[in-house]
């Protein structure tokens, strides 16, 4: 089945203009012109009822396009900015590593569990212009009501400090500061990276990080000494300018989450339960994307739900093989 979509994102204006809209109306970020995506057969998805894809600008090794990623086990991908690896977790999906699976979520209340890893390929990339979150290429079909638009913005902003949240445009996005949001991040000599399938990954950020020249002697690395210190630190733009990626470095970003629910396509809501966000996007994908202000992609994964693609793939199966018979 092919349908039109896509979830990455096109060149926007320049980081020094992007920054006052993406405290804004966030109006700078655009999305490409639809693609078509073959999403094969929803009975062959190997973790039905979703399949998540690599998007535009990202290639991963071992996969033609548009072809299943794991779920549970690393793969390597490459994008124009980065290479490395991504270790998918969903909570209620299925898994190609069910021991690791269990190993993770057990005892734990969160959802979902990303990790990528790996070197940026090009320099200059400060920490004030990596965007990670979800990005829509389509409106959503239904505004959530103001009341939950309220309360998920509470709940998206417990989990991701300083995130953007738009809704209501031609194009919506929730997206945050990539180093302001990740749980755990780690800048690591190769050869020194840990292991991302573990069950837990420890912070390891202000051994490594080399300031801008002109903060030499006088940052002071206990200000991002722990997790929660850098999270805080970073989240503010004008301190993430400090800092950039470096190309000699292998870095490590965890992000979790106890809210989203992407083997369902539901979100957990404080004194509601689980809200069903499938026919609020309508027929196209929820994304894990992460890219820079001036337009290049770290990252782009489109997350089907079979309840998504134009109303409901099984639908439109059973209606084509209760037409078949009249055809004949």
């Amino acid at each position: 089945m092919t349908v039109s979509a896509s979830t990455a994102v096109s060149p926007m204006p320049p980081a020094g203009s992007l920054q006052g809209s993406l405290q804004g109306s966030l109006q700078g970020l655009k999305v490409p012109e639809e693609t078509e995506i073959d999403l094969g057969d929803v009975m062959d998805w190997p973790h039905r009822p979703v399949m998540v894809q690599a998007g535009e600008g990202t290639h991963v090794f071992g996969l033609k396009e548009g072809q299943p990623l794991p779920l549970g086990v690393p793969f390597e991908f490459e994008s124009p900015l980065f290479k490395g690896k991504m270790l998918l977790r969903f909570r209620t999906a299925k898994s190609d590593d069910v021991a690791g699976h269990e190993n993770y979520f057990n005892g734990r209340k969160r959802l979902m569990q990303t990790v990528v890893q790996g070197k940026f390929k090009k320099t200059g990339i400060k920490m004030s212009d990596l965007w990670a979150g979800s990005i829509f290429h389509q409106p959503l079909a239904q505004a959530p009501p103001p009341y939950f638009t309220k309360v998920m913005d509470a709940v998206i902003r417990r989990v991701a400090p300083g995130v953007q949240l738009d809704l209501a445009s031609k194009q919506p996005k929730v997206i945050a500061l990539y180093a302001g949001t990740a749980q755990t991040m780690r800048i690591d000599v190769p050869g020194q990276e840990p292991d991302i399938t573990g069950a837990d990954i420890p912070e390891h950020f202000a051994t490594n990080l080399n300031p801008q020249a002109s903060l030499q002697g006088t940052f002071k690395p206990e200000k991002v000494n722990t997790a929660a210190k850098r999270r805080k630190y970073l989240a503010n733009p004008k301190k993430a300018a400090k800092f950039s990626f470096e190309t000699d470095k292998i870095y490590t970003l965890h992000q979790f989450d106890d809210a989203m629910n992407y083997g369902q396509g539901t979100m957990r809501i404080p004194m509601y339960g689980d809200y069903d966000i499938k026919p609020a996007i309508g027929s196209q994908p929820l994304s894990l994307t992460a890219v820079t202000s001036a337009g290049e992609t770290l990252y782009s994964f489109r997350i089907w739900h079979e309840e998504t693609v134009n109303g409901s793939i099984l639908d439109k199966q059973s209606n084509q093989l209760q037409e078949e018979p009249q055809k004949q």
